[in-house]
């Protein structure tokens, strides 16, 4: 999208967010977009219904420390992509082994269905005398692989890592197997956690979410480029940290944020708050069974939140877990990171999250012969556009938009009445009166779980073609329903 196109669309957003329906802002321009209901934007008035997280399905336990260069275990970054140009699904992670300093490197896992995983032999990097392993980067693990869209086919897939001594390079590679880096540094800032890098189609621009200090704990901080192997700002602004809503010595480790491919102005982000135990002092104790089998003072519990961003830069964190911390697979994961990747599938978006067994400082058990116990990398399942529902009470609810344009002939729902449960859906004018044929009174009702329910009205009518183009709201009504989405087509 043009520079000028997404500027309208914040400045609407800015909009409804500050001042809300009631002072008649410009209708939000909508076309034919996918509309995700991330956050409170375009949301007018609303009685018995809230904004939820939705946590996604645990499906399984994909991925362990099971190779000789991975007796440590698996740490918690890495990424997950569909590499159109290789045909197969790729995860990049980072095993740990104190075979061989430092200890870690970034490898890589392919997978033809993103279920079934190998370990190829890649013959890239020597490992104790031998390249028949499947690492592709030595002593690295604090960045992202990402197909660069605009780079020569030499460069084609590019990492940006940070370490303490080469500070923040870049990684590039024809094949994301064999990675050279570049001699340039990037910035001499020192993230100590993944940055998450990615190609921002609509803004046309890299958008990166290095680790920042934020009021001496961990926080998000935010860089845009116009190259990859353009060089960072020096100042790394903060766009999300730990507030009055979070524990005491609580900070955010990763975030894994990235653009969510199937809207517009539409971003995701997996923030990881750190809870550590031997900090505020009236709760070391919970530091004290690890400081006493030889762990660090630096531990804690770890989980993952979700955040929801329409410009990729002011973002809204929900606080309910969308990793929670619990039993996956048998085993008790004491930190559960999401990593960056979506899979998008035909009914369903497919995730993944790095979890221990252990907490933060318990890294004693790292100097092991790996396996199972100590986690790995799990597979977990989204309903498309899933993350955030307005649910509605069972006894009914109502939800006003604000004004918007809309392209199309047909409005298509993303929403879950489970069995007693029912939605309505009109249309108001921009002064919020009835649409004569598509008012409350003509809707009917739609029951059950669909994708895409088409609205429809008296006798059925389906087309709302004629109100395409000029200033319309919706208004749901609705008992016992999740509504996730909604966007109109032909």
């Amino acid at each position: 999208m043009p520079w000028s196109r997404f500027f309208v669309f914040c400045i609407c957003a800015f909009a409804w967010c500050a001042h809300g329906a009631e002072t008649g802002p410009e209708p939000f321009l909508l076309g034919s977009n996918r509309f995700l209901f991330l956050d409170e934007f375009l949301l007018d008035s609303v009685e018995n219904a809230e904004l939820a997280v939705n946590p996604p399905r645990f499906d399984a336990l994909v991925l362990i420390a099971d190779k000789p260069w991975e007796k440590g275990g698996i740490t918690s970054y890495g990424n997950a992509f569909w590499d159109s140009i290789a045909g197969e699904y790729r995860l990049y992670y980072v095993p740990v082994s104190w075979d061989a300093a430092p200890g870690f490197c970034l490898a890589l896992a392919t997978s033809k269905d993103g279920v079934n995983w190998d370990k190829p032999d890649l013959g890239a990097v020597e490992w104790q005398g031998s390249k028949d392993n499947n690492i592709v980067v030595w002593a690295q693990r604090e960045g992202t692989v990402l197909i660069d869209p605009n780079a020569s086919p030499e460069r084609r897939y590019a990492y940006l890592s940070s370490e303490v001594g080469l500070r923040t390079r870049l990684f590039t590679s024809p094949d994301g197997i064999h990675f050279t880096m570049d001699e340039k540094v990037i910035s001499e800032h020192h993230s100590d956690s993944q940055i998450s890098s990615f190609w921002d189609g609509e803004l046309q621009r890299y958008l990166h979410y290095p680790r920042q200090v934020h009021e001496g704990a961990r926080a998000v901080g935010f860089i845009v480029t116009q190259a990859m192997d353009e060089a960072w700002q020096q100042d790394v602004p903060v766009v999300m940290m730990r507030d009055e809503h979070d524990p005491p010595a609580t900070d955010l480790y990763t975030n894994a944020c990235q653009k969510y491919a199937l809207a517009r102005g539409a971003y995701v982000g997996f923030p990881t708050p750190y809870y550590h135990y031997n900090e505020p002092p009236y709760r070391a104790y919970l530091n004290a069974p690890t400081l006493a089998i030889g762990g660090k003072a630096n531990d804690g519990t770890i989980d993952s939140q979700l955040a929801t961003s329409r410009d990729g830069r002011s973002w809204t964190r929900y606080r309910t877990p969308y990793i929670p911390l619990g039993r996956y697979d048998g085993l008790d994961v004491k930190v559960a990171m999401m990593i960056p990747g979506i899979f998008y599938e035909d009914n369903k978006l497919v995730q993944f999250f790095m979890g221990y067994t252990f907490t933060h400082g318990d890294t004693q058990v790292r100097y092991s012969d790996g396996g199972r116990e100590l986690g790995g990398v799990f597979r977990v399942e989204q309903r498309i556009d899933g993350f955030i529902s307005l649910d509605f009470d069972y006894e009914g609810g109502t939800a006003v938009t604000g004004p918007f344009v809309f392209e199309g002939a047909h409005l298509y729902l993303n929403l879950n009445t489970s069995a007693a449960g029912e939605a309505r859906i009109a249309f108001l004018d921009a002064d919020k009166n009835p649409v004569p044929g598509f008012g409350p009174d003509e809707a009917r009702v739609i029951n059950g779980d669909y994708l895409g329910a088409i609205a429809a009205w008296t006798g059925g009518a389906t087309d709302v073609s004629a109100l395409a183009g000029r200033p319309v709201r919706l208004r749901f009504d609705c008992r016992g329903t999740k509504l996730y989405s909604f966007r109109f087509a032909d």
